[in-house]
């Protein structure tokens, strides 16, 4: 997927395994889609909302955006 970091690649390939939806993970952490959707990007760091991200897709999170 273009434009997404190497989080938000790992991210979007659980979510698609696990047929999890954005919104659906948007809902479960309490941001918006578009937050989230820019955390995968990195156009922003999210890092209050990162580590919540991985460990409900059980992904390791890195540091890297």
């Amino acid at each position: 997927m273009k434009g997404y970091s190497e989080f938000g690649l790992q991210a979007r390939a659980v979510m698609l395994q696990k047929n999890i939806t954005l919104t659906a993970l948007a809902k479960e952490v309490g941001v918006s889609v578009t937050y989230v959707s820019e955390i995968f990007k990195g156009t922003r760091e999210g890092k209050k909302y990162r580590d919540k991200i991985a460990s409900l897709l059980g992904i390791e999170e890195k540091v890297t955006a």
